[in-house]
């Protein structure tokens, strides 16, 4: 199983979705923005991070276990 090109799809997308709420703030700059990136983007971006995060763990896990389990020729 490789996890590369799912990790990089979602990494790109956080980028992506963090540059957009950042330009946001040129036209919607108020205390309802404020409170919105507080519960809602800051959130989601942690959990996204969290996940990318785990997606890292488990391709190291799955290198370190196809290496085990390889048999020798």
């Amino acid at each position: 199983m490789r996890f590369g090109t799912t990790r990089s799809q979602i990494y790109d997308a956080q980028k992506t979705a963090h540059a957009k709420w950042d330009a946001t703030e040129d036209v919607w700059n108020d205390e309802v923005r404020r409170g919105h990136g507080e519960t809602v983007v800051e959130p989601l971006d942690q959990a996204v991070s969290d996940a990318l995060r785990a997606i890292d763990q488990l391709a190291t896990l799955f290198t370190q276990i196809r290496h085990e389990c390889e048999f020798p020729g």
